[in-house]
């Protein structure tokens, strides 16, 4: 926790300011390499995939291989469409679903970056024994991991540099939560609407010393509370997330709302 004298956008006295903790923001970081653990589960599906079809070819006999000269290609597609192709798009759409940057960008960035590439490598060189989709595809593949590492490294230094960006400050009037990196953010929270702080603290958190607090405002569940599909998720930008010693804030703040506190304000 950190205390400074003035707040310069406001000019109120401030009492605390403070931001996340790395260790809080630990689960950001795990995410950000989303895309390199869906390179390895690309890799053993589309092996899977591959033994699969290559049993089904080989019931169908002889006569039917050379009958449908074709079935190969179709099946090569089929897998590259689905591993890695489709399982990136997936992963992207849940992670844009349930709000989760790290994980939605880096699958998005990976694949992105890896068509970009084939697409170059299949224009510039392509190859005369393979389809134009095929080879495509191969490339997408073949590019598909040296693109998700590039994708942890970038995915990485955006979630430090965001969680640097936050700030969380109280003053006389108003608990001001700050941040963003492209786009600055800024809520301010009068005391007078804050009902109080509900402390959220997981079995990590509780290891690292690590929580996260939530303004309750009256007739909501606090501006920390956004759901989708029922499920819950906190935005570092509208609730002390990550922040260290998670007791002694909630203990500091309690004191702040309390009548004592108000009248010492």
């Amino acid at each position: 926790m950190e205390r400074r004298e003035e707040d310069p956008a406001a000019r109120r006295p401030v009492i605390l300011e403070t931001g996340p903790d790395p260790r809080g923001f630990l689960a950001h970081y795990l995410l950000a390499f989303t895309p390199l653990v869906l390179f390895l589960v690309s890799v053993m599906a589309a092996g899977v995939m591959r033994g699969s079809l290559g049993t089904f070819t080989a019931s169908l006999g002889a006569p039917v291989r050379a009958y449908l000269p074709w079935m190969g290609d179709v099946m090569e597609i089929s897998v590259l469409l689905t591993a890695p192709v489709s399982l990136y798009a997936i992963v992207a759409i849940i992670g844009w679903r349930i709000r989760s940057t790290e994980m939605w960008a880096g699958a998005a960035l990976a694949l992105g970056l890896s068509a970009l590439a084939g697409f170059l490598m299949a224009t510039l060189s392509p190859d005369p024994s393979l389809g134009r989709a095929l080879d495509l595809l191969y490339w997408v593949s073949y590019l598909i991991g040296p693109m998700s590492l590039i994708a942890v490294i970038l995915v990485l230094g955006f979630s430090e540099q965001f969680r640097r960006s936050i700030r969380y400050t109280l003053t006389r009037e108003n608990l001001i939560l700050r941040g963003g990196i492209w786009k600055k953010r800024e809520n301010r929270l009068p005391w007078h609407q804050i009902g109080g702080f509900a402390l959220e603290q997981g079995m990590l958190g509780k290891f690292l010393g690590r929580g996260t607090l939530i303004p309750l405002m009256a007739g909501s569940q606090g501006p920390g509370s956004e759901r989708t599909g029922g499920m819950v998720f906190r935005s570092p930008l509208t609730c002390l997330y990550g922040v260290g010693e998670p007791g002694l804030v909630l203990e500091f703040l309690q004191e702040l709302l309390s009548p004592p506190a108000e009248g010492s304000l």
